[in-house]
């Protein structure tokens, strides 16, 4: 399983319009973001991958939202981070480990802050920013 065989433009699309869903008295940073880790989730493992949410991989202060594991060999495929803006505990979390591709994925709504944020990102990390 390769990098290219993940449609990240395709998540964008699909957990926009699970965020869109979600009326707005019920949007809270915290709630938005498990929302679009459960909504990415569900589609992954319906897509028939093995997905383990919430792993905490070795010397990182922060979990990583999602992995998807190459089932034949065990092998991290892809790593998701979801945050309001690129975090320097994201870009740690998602660096202490070999993974074929590795995403964070942005929500905040101010687009100048979010654009600032990617200074902390390193080469090998696709960030792909969620709008309302």
């Amino acid at each position: 399983m390769h990098a290219e065989s993940f449609d990240v433009e395709g998540w964008k699309k699909y957990l926009e319009q699970s965020w869109r869903a979600v009326p707005k008295a019920f949007q809270s940073d915290k709630a938005l973001r498990r929302t679009l880790q459960c909504a990415l989730f569900a589609k992954l493992s319906g897509d028939g991958r093995m997905v383990v949410a919430d792993y905490l991989p070795p010397r990182a202060d922060r979990p990583v939202d999602l992995i998807v594991l190459e089932a034949e060999e065990l092998k991290i495929a892809c790593a998701v981070c979801i945050d309001d803006v690129v975090t320097l505990y994201a870009v740690k979390s998602l660096s202490s480990f070999e993974a074929g591709m590795k995403v964070i994925l942005t929500t905040g709504a101010l687009k100048k802050k979010v654009e600032e944020s990617r200074f902390f990102l390193k080469p090998d990390i696709i960030h792909v920013h969620l709008e309302l």
